[in-house]
């Protein structure tokens, strides 16, 4: 499609002057030499922006302009973005720009919800620079990171650093694990009451199956008695995670379990039967002995798997009736279940969610461990904390402080100063309203304009999109 465009030309009177004659110039909507109205160039430009340039072009296919991805790409690039306007409250928190090996980071103006600047690596001097050239900053919310208090304490002494209430209760999580790794073994020896013995039946995992669990178990015992070797020669987390080329966060798990972490059994393979257990056990003491029939039954009541889970429920169910000497005479031993008690990932949200968040089967169970007095001793202190973060109640924070420094626990004490070295911090937190919630919502739009362009944008390219917003340029 062309538009042919009828413009007037002029001479030029002055003999000096090199352009004997000129055309009529129309710079408000059609540029000198361009190949496109000003108008279609800012659509090209939101859509660049908006979305990755191979799906803006074939978006573009369907409106019948037709344009290349590296156009967007160029238009993107060579949009100039303008300085905006610095906030006196904002938020600094690190990304990713490859995990692992390179990382970035944002700053939010917190009062206008948008990016500010985004800054390679998260080292001191890389921040340091920003802030001393924004003294107009008085506040600035972050995590826990020592390299942006170190930071923000140099090059922003006039800033109130407030640490994240998020964060806080995060710690708080990780703590609750620790100190039930910690009494797991403990835990398992508590007796059961009747109420919380599990009604599914599982058979024997078959031999080759156990060989595979031991043997991994084994790796595992490994690799603890390894890390705490390193540990007791003085070495960090951190160092031992290099050392043994393994994820920081698996190191750190064994770094601070005072003894060896054991996995829990999975899920027994019938685990789509649960809400239908009560009407099996019916139809099995009615005298229904056939899968087939079962299955046929249960997928009539919407039962969504397939019919293996119901053969070996009936196959268990026949050898705690003694029903089927077939099965007798292999000596296999049955079992309802090793333990009543999930992960210590999960029962470490039972300690420091509120009580009106957890199901009755849940408060059940969390009854069944507050019988241990460490454990209950240190879910009313997990529950204070949670309250005083929530609700901002900065009066009980050395009160808190002084029972933690007194608690049995020594992960507590650790806990409790850690939160005395940076009090100031934390009292701040409690104190303002400010958060890093919205820091954090702006790294989820940035990993989403990432992941538009499959990860594989340059900085500045990520540094143009994130940066942008309608009415900048």
């Amino acid at each position: 499609m062309y538009l042919e465009l009828a413009v007037r030309r002029f001479r030029c009177l002055n003999p000096e002057c090199p352009k004997k004659t000129f055309a009529e110039r129309l710079p408000d909507w059609l540029p000198t030499y361009a190949r496109r109205t000003t108008r279609l160039t800012s659509v090209l430009r939101q859509v660049g922006f908006e979305v990755s340039a191979e799906s803006g072009r074939r978006i573009l296919r369907w409106f019948k302009i037709e344009v290349s991805g590296d156009t967007l790409l160029r238009l993107v690039k060579r949009t100039v973005i303008a300085p905006s306007t610095t906030s006196t409250v904002v938020g600094i928190d690190d990304w990713a720009l490859r995990k692992g090996h390179h990382y970035g980071t944002v700053i939010v103006d917190q009062e206008t919800h948008q990016v500010v600047e985004l800054l390679k690596g998260r080292s001191a001097e890389g921040v340091q620079s920003w802030f001393k050239a924004h003294p107009e900053v008085e506040v600035v919310t972050r995590d826990r990171s020592p390299e942006y208090r170190n930071a923000l304490t140099t090059s922003a002494p006039q800033a109130q650093q407030v640490l994240d209430r998020w964060h806080l209760l995060q710690n708080l999580r990780q703590l609750a694990e620790r100190v039930i790794v910690s009494a797991y073994s403990r835990l398992k020896k508590l007796p059961i009451p009747p109420e919380l013995l599990p009604k599914r039946l599982m058979l024997p995992r078959p031999e080759r199956k156990q060989k595979q669990m031991a043997a991994s178990r084994q790796r595992r015992l490994d690799l603890y008695n390894e890390i705490q070797r390193l540990k007791q020669a003085g070495v960090s987390a951190a160092n031992v995670a290099l050392h043994l080329h393994r994820n920081y966060y698996t190191v750190r798990f064994y770094y601070n379990a005072p003894e060896f972490p054991e996995r829990m059994p999975g899920r027994g393979p019938h685990s789509h039967l649960r809400s239908h257990l009560d009407y099996l056990e019916q139809r099995f003491a009615e005298g229904c002995d056939n899968s087939t029939e079962l299955y046929r039954e249960l997928q009539a009541r919407g039962y969504p798997a397939t019919q293996g889970p119901v053969a070996a429920w009936l196959r268990a169910r026949r050898l705690q009736a003694g029903e089927d000497p077939r099965l007798v005479h292999t000596n296999l031993p049955l079992t309802n279940s090793s333990s009543i008690l999930p992960s210590s990932y999960k029962l470490s949200w039972f300690i420091v969610l509120p009580p009106g968040k957890l199901t009755e089967e849940e408060l059940a169970l969390l009854g069944h461990l507050r019988h241990d007095a460490v454990i209950d001793q240190f879910y009313e202190l997990a529950q204070a904390f949670r309250q005083m973060v929530t609700q901002r109640l900065v009066e009980h924070l050395d009160d808190w402080l002084k029972i933690a420094a007194s608690s049995p626990l020594k992960t507590v004490r650790f806990f409790g100063k850690f939160l005395q070295d940076e009090y100031r911090f934390i009292r701040a937190a409690l104190e303002h309203e400010w958060s890093n919630g919205q820091t954090e919502g702006q790294i989820n739009r940035l990993k989403f304009i990432k992941r538009q362009m499959y990860g594989r944008a340059s900085f500045q390219l990520l540094r143009q999109k994130v940066l942008y917003h309608p009415g900048s340029t």
